[in-house]
């Protein structure tokens, strides 16, 4: 596993060269903290482990991976002591694995400890014991705020604290990461007042440049190809940004605003890229577990790929985190309905309602409430509440008049039907259905003039309404007496849908009423042969019609 690791690396090293390998492992180590890189980090936990397996005896390789193991979520603080105790085991004078360990048992809380571990570490190197000074004295004074210790502890934390950065300065190894810290420093300060500069002046390309140059010279790529993103994004260049963002996650791979760059970009722009969508809102989940919105977006994602179950789980996981949001509990409503779980999403939509955020909005959810109730349901009370609901919420809300009107439709009540399409006319005249759905009922009251307007304002609405076509034919025919006009009104309604094998029916029968028997027994013929595949009527109905046309009295 190790050597597939250092192939990925690129890194050829002599064989069993434990100081050779140490170097690079301190060097990773280096960088990591300069840059906060985590292929530096990587890089280093592999070195680290591969002079281990060459030379057990470093005791540094054991404290220092522990370090970067817990830094990367491999080992909890437990471990990481245990590593450092072998450390200790190895070289009872390393004053490195001290140091780690006091470290350890600090962020343990484990203060007393911890001082002990400092003060031995300082012991064994004396005059050149900089970093376990400045760690004791932060740790005294945390230890005072945590205990609420006299002056004399904090007297105690300032003096090895500033006794620390005085020796600082014969530290070699503290200057050498200062040096190279305050290096790195200047190339990003001048690297990115240099882009600033190009963008104002308008100069994308050359700023791209100055980026991708920085990157490669500091080592800071993630957030420098997160620059070329944010700058490829600002000017359109979506694909290029996409990279970028990609780029600079691999180096900062728990970088949750990078990500949500990256997601908000991929919905907006590249909606079709579904695997890279649902990869970005996964990580978002996993590094922000209690962010609602994340599990919103996933659950509306896993909807467009049709996987129910997951997006119920999504949003059921959003409701929960944030049980006072009125719209993931309605996402969770209409997905539970994909599923066919009705009376979880009533509940949902309950909870929902009674959240109101808005009244127009609550009017829909209401709506979509009492299209449950009334077409699968079949509670019809239930239902009609509902829409009345509904309606009260928004008096402006078309379709619960709509759906109210076809309820009342539904189970006879002709009259509220017919109040229901005048209301909704009243508030919008534009709409055929509704005068298709009026004329029906009109139709239904004998009122054939009045149907007749109806239908033909559906009709002149919207010229390519089949169905209203072919009920304005039907109360030319069978309520006027009009089989011409009926005859007119089918062929359009044919000549829209030529698959509509009710229009062919109704064309027959009008030929049969002029008595052309010929024409009557092709059309019902073809109403048979169309219906076989549309299942609009009844075919022995159809069938007595074709056969009584010749039928000897």
């Amino acid at each position: 596993m190790i050597e597939g690791r250092f192939k990925d690396l690129n890194v050829s090293l002599p064989r069993n060269d434990v100081s050779q390998v140490l170097k690079l492992a301190r060097q990773s180590y280096e960088n990591y903290l300069i840059r906060s890189c985590k292929k530096d980090l990587d890089s280093a936990v592999t070195y680290y482990l591969e002079a281990i397996k060459l030379d057990p005896s470093v005791s540094e390789a054991y404290c220092k991976l522990a370090s970067l193991q817990l830094e990367n979520g491999q080992i909890d603080l437990n471990c990481a002591l245990e590593e450092c105790r072998k450390a200790m085991k190895i070289d009872p004078n390393s004053s490195l694995a001290r140091l780690y360990a006091g470290h350890f048992l600090k962020a343990a809380g484990r203060f007393d400890e911890a001082e002990k571990e400092f003060l031995e570490a300082i012991k064994i190197n004396k005059f050149f014991c900089a970093k376990p000074r400045i760690a004791l004295g932060v740790t005294l004074i945390q230890k005072m705020r945590r205990t609420n210790s006299g002056m004399q502890e904090l007297a105690r934390g300032l003096y090895y604290f500033g006794s620390g950065l005085t020796m600082v300065l014969w530290d070699y190894s503290a200057i050498r990461m200062l040096y190279r810290s305050l290096a790195i420093d200047i190339k990003l300060i001048s690297a990115k007042f240099s882009g600033h500069i190009c963008k104002k002046l308008k100069k994308y390309d050359q700023a791209i440049k100055i980026y991708e140059d920085a990157a490669e010279r500091t080592g800071k790529i993630g957030m420098f190809y997160s620059e070329i993103g944010d700058l490829s994004l600002e000017i359109g260049d979506y694909s290029k940004a996409v990279q970028c963002y990609k780029k600079s996650l691999e180096s900062f791979p728990d970088n949750v605003v990078i990500w949500a760059k990256l997601a908000d970009l991929l919905q907006t722009q590249y909606k079709d890229n579904i695997d890279d969508l649902k990869d970005c809102y996964n990580h978002l989940a996993e590094l922000e577990p209690d962010n609602s919105r994340i599990y919103y977006d996933l659950g509306h994602l896993y909807l467009r790929l049709e996987d129910k179950f997951s997006a119920v789980n999504a949003f059921r996981r959003s409701a929960d985190i944030e049980p006072s949001n009125p719209f993931y509990h309605n996402s969770l409503a209409y997905a539970l309905v994909q599923l066919e779980d009705y009376d979880g999403a009533i509940d949902e939509y309950q909870k929902a309602i009674r959240l109101n955020p808005d009244s127009q909005w609550t009017s829909i959810v209401t709506q979509a409430m009492g299209a449950i109730y009334h077409q699968v349901k079949s509670n019809i009370d239930a239902a009609i509440i509902a829409y009345r609901t509904s309606i009260v919420l928004d008096p402006n809300n078309v379709d619960a008049y709509i759906a109210l009107g076809e309820l009342y439709h539904e189970t006879n009540n002709i009259n509220n039907a017919i109040d229901c399409y005048c209301e909704v006319i009243k508030l919008d005249a534009s709409i055929p259905k509704v005068y298709c759905n009026l004329g029906l009922a009109l139709w239904e009251k004998d009122y054939i003039e009045e149907s007749i307007v109806a239908f033909q304002k559906a009709v002149s609405i919207d010229p390519k309404y089949d169905v209203a076509l072919n009920n304005l034919g039907v109360v030319y025919l069978d309520g006027a007496g009009k089989p011409d006009e009926a005859l007119i009104n089918f062929t359009r309604a044919i000549k829209i849908n030529p698959n509509y094998a009710t229009a062919y029916y109704n064309k027959g029968r009008a030929y049969q009423v002029l008595n052309n028997k010929m024409s009557a027994a092709k059309y019902y013929q073809m109403a048979i042969d169309i219906n076989k595949f549309t299942e609009e009527l009844d075919e022995a109905d159809m069938e007595d019609r074709l056969h009584g046309l010749f039928a000897v009295c």
